[in-house]
């Protein structure tokens, strides 16, 4: 089998599991990240190019990473989807690819660092740490209390199962990059939060916390 009919073969096996979780229905994060790869082929050190991109649907969510074959981009393989709302694995099939394989870029989104002065004008006379308030609520926790942006992994990870909060959902983008990019979160500081504990900070913070 040629690299050519592999990819076929996977692509087609994704094309069937994308309509298994009804992918038609995709959004689509904008930016791409291109690597490149060494391999050995015949004795011969053969550089290919791929480039990933987070997909989403209304359930789901996966990475999916295409490879330059002969001049034209190639699916050649997808992680395995994750639950959006539940943070549980897809399991119906295997021979997916490992998350490990995703550039961070991509995975986590790019780290975003916010000036100190950014959020100044919000942070001023807060002294009801630990609650929600409904000036937080109203403009959607960007960004939620000083004191939420200061907890960190382990903190937050004790703190969360405590409160009770609507969940609100993420499109067109991993809740990490939505976190760190629009609500001000540092990534240094919620590394770590799985997919579930990252889905409830950002449901406390629309909330008002």
């Amino acid at each position: 089998m040629n690299r050519r009919q592999f990819a076929f073969w996977i692509g087609a096996g994704l094309f069937s599991l994308g309509e298994r979780l009804r992918a038609e229905t995709l959004d689509t994060l904008a930016a791409a990240v291109m690597q490149c790869t060494e391999k050995l082929v015949d004795g011969e050190v053969v550089v290919e190019q791929e480039r990933w991109t987070y997909q989403q649907n209304q359930s789901w969510r996966w990475f999916e990473r295409e490879t330059l074959i002969d001049g034209q981009w190639e699916l050649t393989g997808r992680t395995r989807p994750i639950h959006r709302r539940t943070g549980e694995a897809y399991t119906e099939h295997e021979g997916y690819l490992d998350d490990n394989l995703v550039p961070d870029e991509v995975r986590f989104g790019k780290e975003v660092e916010h000036p100190p002065h950014k959020f100044a004008e919000y942070d001023e006379d807060e002294d009801d740490y630990g609650e929600a308030a409904e000036h937080r609520r109203a403009r959607d926790g960007r960004p939620p209390s000083k004191w939420l942006r200061s907890l960190y992994a382990e903190e937050l990870r004790l703190w969360l199962p405590e409160v009770d909060v609507p969940d609100v959902g993420v499109s067109g983008m991993t809740v990490w990059t939505h976190l760190t990019r629009d609500h001000g979160f540092d990534a240094t500081r919620i590394k770590g939060l799985n997919d579930i504990e990252m889905a409830k900070l950002h449901s406390v913070a629309h909330y008002g916390y």
